[in-house]
């Protein structure tokens, strides 16, 4: 199933994101998804990743049936819709974290050519 982004509308902190659905043999259907803004701030999720968020959903949804994805035509999000989210941010850190490598920094030493002598003392005293 294709789904088409149509835009948003805003009522205060409840953003509504249109998508329009593109069935081969079934009429065309609009699904309407309320999130509220404080969500966002909550889950640590930046706004803009909104509508690729709600595809997700409308996506999950049409791999469950037809019935599941009927929920979603007035659906409004509700916290646990995060948690997918959440825990795919915690993997990725948890991977980045351990592929990280203990290395000492590289401090590149001066050429011999350079005036720069580190760590001795003026004989001019």
């Amino acid at each position: 199933m294709h789904f088409a982004y149509e835009g948003f509308t805003q009522d205060g902190d409840i953003r509504c994101f249109l998508f329009r659905h593109l069935g081969e043999h079934q009429p065309i259907s609009i699904f309407a998804i309320e999130i509220d803004l404080r969500l966002f701030m909550q889950n640590g999720m930046p706004v803009q990743e909104g509508p690729m968020f709600c595809l997700q959903l409308l996506n999950a949804a049409s791999v469950t049936g037809p019935t599941c994805l009927d929920g979603f035509r007035n659906y409004k999000v509700v916290r646990q819709d995060f948690h997918s989210f959440v825990m795919e941010r915690e993997r990725v850190a948890a991977e980045k974290a351990a592929r990280k490598l203990t290395r000492k920094p590289f401090r590149p030493l001066p050429s011999m050519a350079s005036n720069l002598h580190l760590a001795t003392r003026s004989k001019e005293r």
